[in-house]
């Protein structure tokens, strides 16, 4: 069955998760430190453990997007982008992987 859309923060999905995975490949061709540094120049914060730069990747997404009102979270598979019930995942570049790994 095909879902429709509920409103326009659905219509918006495919612009914002365009958007995220152009962000996400530009930060993935990024060696660590370069990484690290676009993630602190984003937040305005350096994290200190692995649950910080979890924290202030999501947000570094955050500053430099309009989501339309569509939630960040990371999960085992990677990037998911939540509103209404509805999940969609995007994958991490190794190097996101690395540094949230730490």
């Amino acid at each position: 069955m095909t879902v429709r859309p509920h409103d326009i923060t659905d219509l918006l999905l495919a612009p914002t998760l365009i958007d995220l995975d152009d962000v996400l490949e530009q930060l993935g061709e990024l060696n660590p430190g370069e990484l690290a540094f676009e993630i602190i120049l984003a937040t305005n914060q350096e994290p200190l453990d692995a649950g910080e730069r979890a924290a202030m990747l999501l947000e570094s997404l955050r500053v430099r997007l309009d989501l339309h009102r569509w939630d960040l979270a990371l999960t085992d598979r990677g990037l998911s982008v939540e509103h209404g019930g509805r999940a969609v995942v995007l994958g991490l570049p190794s190097n996101v992987r690395d540094y949230l790994a730490g």
